[in-house]
């Protein structure tokens, strides 16, 4: 996911959310004699009816496409829930441990909102012709005392004409609580629907769809002897280019024709009629923007006949500034010529205005050798540092690369330049791999043009050329820590610790791994299964179930298994690209990244230059002097407690500059919120501190010391692809608590820093919810409880097991087909193999 702003929203729309009270209850009567058959005959008209759904943007695919109704009852047994969905295709996961990817019903349940016992059901219906068989999984995400066990759900499915009815019962005993009138419990319902591989709608009940990591993104359902109004219409609200709320309605079809008012502290503010759209009722409303430094209005759409809707809407000032980190600051062009700088503006120039008000800029030129100059009087790199000064408000700055040619544009001869492109395109267009070869000179004309194309409008070409420009032509392929973009980011580096200050803070280089004297570290080797502690059949089990797993699978993968310190099974297994798979090729490692560079920021902190709970602005001065309710942490940016979102911001200069912006509306401690940002700013800080751009931190402190001369790293989060007996390395590193052979990367002290801990410093007491500097524990496998890693969205493993000295990794792109199967019995195979009396305790 490197190097994408999900920051980024089509048309600057911030969608706000459902419309219903995030902190509304809603009473749910007992229902009794209702048998989970998946028929919906005996409940009749009983229970509380929830007849709209839509995803988080309020938005809705046609009725005969989707639509999705649910009912809520209780008896002495549990919660039952019954769901009838319109679904024109069925395209249900063939992975038992991805449901959720499929046709599916996810539900989320707590003792209370925000409480402990959260856990979550997912149940795919078994009505796709493929996969004829209801299935369900479990998941407990925040254990209470006494809740341990996975949590049980009774549930059948039926077929109808268009679609499909689900019926539901959650017992009691899966909750520390006993049901009574007045008992509160938290619920969230989800309705996947997919009709390809690959494709999802989600439509859900609670304008948030972030339940599995936050307990608080969930109603409250009262238990009670009568059933509370239906829910029949939705609504949300959004600031439209920042010059206007737009409302949109969607209701029940029973309501086409009906009135629809949207009402402000109470009053009506602007009303409408609602229309048939799509097989559903629904309308469109606008009303004024809210000045800057007004308050945010408290709106609700009202039907008659129907329960009203809350219109939620984000704090106006807190969207204008969230607007504004998306709004691109641009020069015309990037690419120049002559000794004249062009100008800059933003890229959308009246919205800037509506954002920020009247506004100047100033622009100040550095050459490469960080002289502030006027003019370019040398082909070559310049930064500027764009300086945007509001009416009123806090300035704000930009960073951006320019490239001035050495001769001027206008002679460069595009029209007759034969680029003379190579490509090899992904096998996911249906393009034979040997037809790019057949028409080369269509795909040149297409990249010299999209290239001339980015001269004018594209900041990255600037900083191709700028450092095609300085590179030495001989030589190996540059890696990523000496390609183009390391060069531009090691430049920005440089300037801003001289902008911030931060050169005179931390002035010498910064030294890691050290030497040490005594016994060195366990190092990896190659031996045999008895050598490493083994079962004397382990490897040979354990490869049986990879040749298996291979035979069945589009995916090719590669193993490295290494117990004290010897690797006992290293090898690779399918093809890919339709070679067979080597323990050479490279994989996409995804989220390790974040154990890759929690491990470089621990270095820091080792060396006394950071504590995890030192203020960012301690590090990034662009954060100083903002009143701010929660300052942000080290610890925060590495827990997910940062308020942040997305995975994005590594590749920016001024990512710090953007998020200082936005932090007076950061929340802060208040949720774990599973992002990438909070590393980037991280990464950020490893860069003010050592004076070196991260890919060039991690080869020289990480990669180089270790001999992983097959691994690229290119951001915090991501961006990283390997082999396995390099992660095996770095596994193995930590395994022995920050060292390798004679290299100390960290005391034990700080190792025992950076495992997972329980949150509630940062969350508070309730949590139950545990992470680590960049890793966090592996439970339920059968390795020892010590075992800790991290995820990955390729489904690339690392286990590093302290308990049994064990490490574990598989690297692979992707998934493929039968993952769950085969990745259960991999890690069985693992656990077998380990001698009498060890594993999990």
């Amino acid at each position: 996911m490197s190097g994408i702003l999900t920051a980024a929203v089509a048309g600057i729309i911030l969608a706000a959310a459902l419309a219903s009270e995030a902190s509304a209850s809603f009473d749910v009567p007992r229902v009794d004699g209702i048998a989970v058959d998946g028929r919906p005959d005996d409940w009749g008209d009983r229970g509380f009816r929830v007849g709209i759904l839509a995803d988080v943007n309020g938005n809705l695919p046609p009725a005969d496409n989707l639509d999705a109704q649910f009912r809520l009852g209780w008896d002495e047994r549990g919660l039952l829930v019954l769901v009838t969905v319109q679904d024109d295709v069925a395209c249900e996961s063939p992975s038992d441990g991805e449901l959720w990817s499929g046709d599916s019903v996810e539900l989320f349940v707590a003792s209370r909102v925000g409480g402990p016992g959260l856990y979550q059901v997912v149940i795919s219906p078994g009505i796709d012709p493929k996969h004829p068989r209801l299935r369900t999984w479990t998941s407990r995400r925040g254990a209470a005392s006494g809740t341990t066990a996975e949590p049980t759900v009774e549930a059948a499915s039926r077929k109808t004409d268009r679609g499909y009815t689900l019926e539901v019962l959650l017992p009691w005993s899966n909750l520390p609580v006993q049901p009574k009138l007045g008992t509160e419990i938290g619920f969230q319902i989800y309705v996947n629907d997919s009709d390809a591989p690959g494709q999802r709608f989600q439509a859900l009940w609670y304008p948030r769809a972030e339940t599995s990591n936050d307990p608080t993104a969930m109603y409250a359902l009262r238990l009670a002897s009568k059933p509370g109004p239906p829910v029949l219409v939705a609504a949300r609200g959004t600031y439209e280019q920042m010059r206007r709320i737009r409302v949109d309605v969607l209701a029940a079809r029973e309501f086409v024709g009906k009135p629809v008012r949207v009402t402000k502290a109470g009053r009506t503010a602007a009303s409408a009629v609602l229309s048939e759209t799509n097989g559903r009722a629904g309308a469109r409303i606008t009303l004024p923007m809210p000045k800057r430094g007004q308050p945010t209005p408290v709106l609700e759409a009202v039907v008659p006949g129907a329960r009203r809707a809350a219109i939620d809407l984000p704090d106006a000032d807190a969207a204008r500034a969230r607007a504004l980190i998306d709004l691109q600051v641009v020069f015309s062009p990037f690419v120049f010529s002559g000794t004249a700088f062009p100008s800059a503006d933003f890229e959308q120039p009246i919205l800037a205005e509506e954002i920020l008000g009247p506004y100047s800029i100033k622009t100040t030129f550095y050459d490469a050798e960080y002289n502030v100059v006027t003019s370019a009087e040398k082909p070559g790199r310049y930064g500027a540092v764009v300086e945007i000064i509001p009416k009123e408000g806090r300035p704000i700055r930009r960073f951006r690369t320019l490239f001035r040619t050495p001769q001027p544009l206008g002679e460069l001869e595009w029209f007759t330049h034969d680029a003379k492109v190579s490509l090899s395109l992904p096998g996911a267009l249906g393009i034979h791999p040997e037809t790019p070869k057949r028409h080369s000179r269509a795909l040149s004309e297409l990249v010299k043009w999209r290239l001339v194309d980015g001269l004018y409008r594209d900041g990255t070409t600037a900083i191709v050329f700028a450092g095609l420009y300085e590179s030495d032509p001989e030589g190996p392929p540059a890696s990523p820590a000496e390609d183009v973009f390391a060069a531009d980011r090691q430049w920005w580096v440089g300037l801003k610790r001289k902008l911030y200050g931060t050169e005179k803070l931390f002035p010498n280089a910064f030294v890691c791994p050290k030497r040490v004297d005594g016994p060195p570290a366990p190092v990896l080797r190659e031996g045999t299964v008895a050598e490493a502690g083994m079962k004397p059949d382990a490897a040979e089990k354990i490869d049986a179930v990879c040749r298996a797993w291979a035979a069945d699978s589009d995916q090719g993968f590669a193993v490295c298994i290494a117990r004290n310190g010897v690797v006992f099974l290293h090898k690779a297994y399918g093809q890919r690209d339709g070679r067979p798979m080597t323990v050479t090729d490279k994989s996409w490692m995804a989220s390790i990244t974040k154990l890759l560079s929690g491990t470089l920021m621990m270095m820091l902190v080792d060396q006394g230059l950071v504590d995890l709970d030192d203020p960012v602005d301690k590090f990034l001065p662009p954060f100083k002097g903002i009143n701010v309710k929660t300052p942000l942490t080290i610890r925060h940016l590495y827990t997910h407690t940062n308020g942040l979102w997305g995975h994005w911001g590594d590749e920016l200069h001024d990512f710090e500059e953007l998020i200082a912006d936005y932090y007076p509306y950061l929340e802060v401690g208040k949720q774990h919120s599973y992002n990438g940002a909070g590393y980037a700013i991280g990464g950020k800080i490893i860069e003010a501190v050592s004076g070196e751009a991260l890919p060039i931190f991690y080869k020289r402190h990480l990669l180089d010391p270790l001999g992983c001369a097959h691994t690229d790293v290119t951001d915090t989060s991501g961006g990283s692809r390997s082999i396995p007996m390099d992660i095996a390395k770095i596994g193995q590193m930590l395994l022995n608590r920050g060292a390798y052979g004679d290299m100390r990367f960290f005391s034990p002290e700080t190792f025992q820093k950076m495992l997972p801990v329980k949150l509630t410093k940062v969350l508070g007491p309730d949590t139950q919810i545990e992470w680590g500097i960049g890793c966090t524990w592996f439970t339920g496998e059968g390795l020892g409880p010590g075992t800790f890693g991290h995820g990955a969205a390729s489904s690339a493993t690392l286990r590093i097991d302290r308990t049994n000295n064990l490490v574990v990794v598989m690297t692979r792109n992707m998934a493929g087909a039968n993952f769950d199967k085969y990745h259960r019995q991999f890690m069985a195979a693992v656990v077998e193999g380990l001698p009498e009396g060890t594993g999990a305790k």
